[in-house]
């Protein structure tokens, strides 16, 4: 029968598993992480006999269990640990099913996290509840498995179909932003998507990109870290706070947590020119100089997509004058959990504006 080859589904809760009121049609709870598995293989009788057929075995766990919107970062470090454990454990695959609305953010921050793993990890979730009759969660997770079993694959993607029996978009971890609330609702920001998934053919649509992030993982030699280094990677610092502008934003805002929430760090979301108020009292040049009086870097990204550029208008040289500092095409779904791992690193401020400058996985453009 050939090698055996070990997946484990890594259950977090979620829409995917989410119990729905017949009456409201309100999602108020999830189901155990057993119940979640024998719903799947008996929604989806195919996937079990695609496991079986392929000499698959299956295992799963559950290391947090909550509704995406109420994942915190302290979860994403329980994740990796998880992950972590998985490898020991000689784990050659893991999907992980998550909720839709803050996915992106893990993924990304798993990225960070996990620089250098030798499988993949896929992410994926669903519109509808597993359990209801026409859920996109069969097409997502069977997907998420098949893609988890590509031997090019290694690092962070997330795998979402929306729609079922509609091919799957695979991204990249620290590429992806939740768009819309229904059908295939995530989307590559700045770069176009890795690739699809269509029935049981993988089609890489990207190679430019996919090879660099393959390249990339490659150079960081995940398998001899010590487990201290495991332990340090995955630690993060969430004392940052994100601000984004628009007309009347107060930049006292700025002061107040500088002051008040030991804040290492602020992520500033400026207009897509790259702009933001310096007349009167919403100007922006007083809070970031306070900032920069504090060691306290301010980094900034824009408000949809594109790179930041800091060299056309006026108001954008006197920000990057007092301090501001593009993050080039880095979208912010990445730079919040980016920011909080680089904190977790280094207290030097210098080393922090280095390494959000730096591209790490793939999260931003080469230059």
């Amino acid at each position: 029968m050939g090698l055996v080859r070990k997946l484990r589904i890594i259950y977090t809760g979620g829409t995917i598993g989410g119990r729905q009121d017949s009456e409201s049609g309100v999602i108020d709870e999830d189901i155990k992480r057993k119940e979640f598995m024998d719903l799947l293989f008996e929604k989806y009788p195919l996937l079990k006999d695609d496991l079986k057929r392929e000499n698959i075995a299956v295992d799963s766990r559950t290391p947090v269990k909550e509704f995406s919107e109420n994942m915190i970062p302290s979860d994403w470090k329980v994740l990796a640990n998880s992950i972590h454990e998985a490898i020991d454990d000689g784990i050659d695959s893991i999907v992980i099913a998550h909720g839709t609305d803050t996915m992106c953010y893990t993924s990304a921050a798993l990225s960070f996290m996990l620089q250098g793993i030798e499988i993949p990890v896929i992410i994926t979730g669903s519109n509808f509840p597993l359990e209801k009759e026409r859920t996109d969660a069969k097409t997502n997770m069977h997907d998420a498995i098949r893609l988890s079993f590509d031997k090019r694959f290694k690092g962070i993607f997330l795998v979402f179909s929306g729609i079922e029996n509609r091919p799957s978009d695979i991204h990249l971890g620290c590429r992806v932003r939740k768009v819309k609330f229904y059908d295939n609702c995530f989307e590559s920001v700045n770069v176009k998507k890795i690739g699809k998934v269509e029935k049981k053919f993988i089609f890489i649509e990207n190679l430019q990109l996919f090879n660099q992030v393959i390249k990339l993982n490659e150079q960081k030699s995940y398998q001899l870290k010590s487990k201290e280094d495991r332990i340090k990677n995955i630690y993060i610092d969430d004392k940052i706070s994100f601000f984004k502008v628009y007309p009347g934003f107060n930049p006292e805002l700025i002061n107040y947590v500088i002051e008040n929430e030991k804040t290492k760090g602020i992520i500033l979301e400026l207009y897509n020119s790259g702009t933001g108020c310096i007349r009167s009292r919403y100007s922006l040049l007083k809070s970031l100089e306070n900032a920069k009086s504090k060691d306290i870097p301010v980094f900034v990204t824009s408000q949809h997509k594109g790179s930041v550029i800091m060299d056309t208008y006026i108001t954008s040289k006197k920000l990057r004058e007092v301090g501001a500092i593009p993050l080039k095409d880095l979208i912010t779904e990445a730079a919040i959990p980016k920011l909080m791992w680089v904190l977790g690193q280094t207290d030097s401020k210098k080393k922090v504006t280095e390494l959000m400058l730096t591209n790490l996985c793939g999260e931003m453009e080469v230059q």
